[in-house]
């Protein structure tokens, strides 16, 4: 019993031959046989330029019986890679195309096969006239039907005689070998395959003295990305904890009170910058005021007042000082 790939092979061969021309069918045919090739390599078989044979291929690529791969290479002698074609099949994407291309036909040959009128089911083998069953239904004799024109008995048509019926049978019949292999290839599984599948198992070309091509081995692309500077980690914090909470926990209002606490001692100025005095003339009292300060925080306007300072100094009764703007000058602005 013949496996699924050797199924797929020879579906893929018959599809070709039978459709396509003669240089795409050497493609398919040396692409079955080598499993991949490269673009030189294939044209070289081919007997073909590189420009004629993508052309070539780009059909068939379009009719998913061949897959496109390109990769850089890097030649012998040379310091920068160069991209390389590749081609191969996929059998899987190959057989499904096929499927639907045979689907495809058959919905178009049905619709042809339709009639657009009522079709005449019978014919008088006299007369050669055609009725449709409606028509015959009010001439019946003992042995059936009967023509209303010459009154002998109708015989039925047969379905393949109807316009459109010889095309979707003869189309039946020439796509027969292709449903019987589909129907072959259903009942086992198609292996999956892909560039790097083809290419393992690929068979070489051997190529005259005169044709050698340059040998070129793969880039490795991943030796290509960026990677990090040494010297130059990540230093940030590697993990973040967000808690949300109500503001109505006790031990949080706890916790701030003291940060406020400990941030206000840390700031905290020199006794001598906090508190000032203001030496009273003789005999007069010593007027002090202390500054404190506060976090930004809790600061809070405070409208200003205008407090009037007593510096000590004794007037005798009924004597008016001799300037009242001098008083003024002793008002400051305190908050």
């Amino acid at each position: 019993m013949e496996t699924a790939q050797a199924l797929s092979q020879t579906l893929v061969r018959s599809v070709v031959r039978a459709f396509y021309t003669t240089n795409e069918i050497l493609v398919v045919e040396a692409l079955v046989t080598h499993s991949a090739l490269r673009d030189d390599d294939l044209a070289y078989l081919m007997k073909m330029n590189l420009k004629d044979l993508h052309r070539l291929c780009a059909g068939l690529r379009d009719a998913r019986f061949l897959v496109v791969f390109t990769r850089p290479e890097m030649q012998e002698g040379k310091t920068r890679p160069i991209n390389r074609t590749y081609y191969y099949i996929d059998y899987q994407q190959t057989i499904d195309a096929i499927k639907w291309r045979i689907h495809k036909i058959d919905k178009d040959m049905q619709g042809i096969a339709q009639p657009q009128d009522e079709s005449k089911e019978y014919f008088c083998p006299h007369c050669k006239a055609q009725w449709t069953q409606l028509e015959v239904l009010d001439s019946v004799g003992p042995g059936g039907f009967t023509c209303q024109r010459c009154s002998h008995l109708l015989e039925r048509s047969k379905e393949e005689q109807a316009p459109g019926h010889q095309q979707l049978s003869r189309m039946n019949n020439q796509f027969k070998f292709m449903t019987d292999l589909l129907q072959k290839i259903d009942r086992s599984s198609v292996p999956e395959c892909s560039f790097d599948k083809a290419i393992a198992v690929a068979r070489p070309i051997v190529r005259e003295a005169t044709h050698e091509a340059l040998a070129s081995v793969p880039v490795d692309t991943t030796l290509n990305k960026p990677s990090a500077v040494k010297g130059l980690a990540n230093t940030g914090p590697k993990t973040m904890q967000v808690f949300i909470s109500d503001g109505n926990d006790e031990a949080e209002h706890i916790e701030n009170r003291k940060r406020k606490e400990r941030l206000a001692k840390e700031n905290a100025l020199p006794s001598w910058i906090t508190d000032s005095s203001v030496q009273a003339a003789a005999g007069g009292a010593v007027a002090t005021q202390s500054f404190e300060m506060k976090d930004a925080e809790e600061e809070e306007y405070v409208p200003v007042k205008r407090v009037k300072l007593d510096l000590g100094v004794k007037t005798e009764p009924g004597i008016k000082a001799e300037d009242d703007e001098d008083d003024d000058i002793e008002f400051e602005d305190v908050v």
